[in-house]
């Protein structure tokens, strides 16, 4: 020990640096521990619906002179009612299968005689076929919908998925396309106002988890909640993907919403 100290390994500054690295990272462990809570909050509450193990298909989009491939899973109704049809987006952490092996939303929807296409979809994914800007990302949306022959089109969107979702309903030219937004703490741009949401004519269910403290989730709540034709729900004890969270609780709200279209 002496000989540490005589190398001045262990001095006053030494020791308070090192008290201090200590201090530092157990700060940031506790931080990512409570961030990590309120993001996932994985322990769901229950489960619901089965899971399907769905095949993967894919979707080639051509637009801007290129093209890109997307992967997705569907599901049709067994007595092939005419409903609208709905796509399902993705949050930065999940995928498609998502929907079908972790909330069972794909089996619900089946059963309750919907069309549903769960799409994997991330900005790496659509780079060939767009240059990530707002314009481009409603074109892909439009796209995609078009390519799959989706009618009447639900758009479920959680998280990360806003990104390509928010441009696509409020550019005004695929109104036609679209009856029903379902939102879930969608990622929205910067450049995007109340005034963008005030216009829009379609029929919105707005959702959240309780616990969801990120700063998107406020930002996004305060935006959406200017659609006119909207209603919003909040979701007991779920953080940010609320949907996995309380399965049961989210199936009951998208039934019921889905039954008003």
């Amino acid at each position: 020990m002496e000989a540490w100290a005589e190398l001045g390994v262990f001095t006053p500054a030494t020791i308070q640096l090192a008290a201090i690295t200590l201090v530092s990272l157990l700060a940031c462990y506790f931080i990512f521990n409570i961030y990590n809570f309120f993001f996932y909050q994985s322990f769901r509450m229950a489960t619901d619906g089965v899971s399907l193990d769905l095949p993967e298909n894919t979707v080639h989009i051509s637009m801007n002179n290129s093209s890109c491939t997307l992967s997705y899973i569907e599901v049709s109704p067994t007595d092939g009612e005419s409903k609208p049809n709905i796509l399902l987006l993705h949050g930065q952490k999940f995928n498609a299968s998502t929907w079908d092996k972790d909330t069972g939303t794909m089996s619900k929807l089946q059963e309750w005689g919907y069309r549903a296409v769960a799409v994997n979809i991330r900005d790496e994914y659509t780079s060939q076929c767009t240059d990530g800007s707002e314009e481009n990302k409603a074109i892909l949306v439009h796209k995609l919908i078009e390519t799959l022959e989706l009618k009447k089109v639900v758009i479920v969107s959680p998280s990360m998925s806003g990104t390509f979702s928010v441009p696509y309903v409020t550019c005004g030219r695929y109104d036609d396309e679209i009856v029903g937004y379902i939102p879930v703490a969608p990622v929205i741009h910067s450049s995007y106002s109340e005034d963008n949401f005030k216009k829009l004519k379609l029929k919105a269910l707005i959702v959240q988890g309780e616990n969801d403290k990120l700063p998107v989730a406020s930002r996004s709540m305060k935006l959406l909640q200017n659609i006119p034709n909207s209603n919003v729900v909040i979701i007991a004890e779920a953080g940010h993907p609320c949907y996995l969270n309380q399965p049961i609780v989210w199936h009951q709200h998208l039934r019921d919403f889905l039954s008003t279209l």
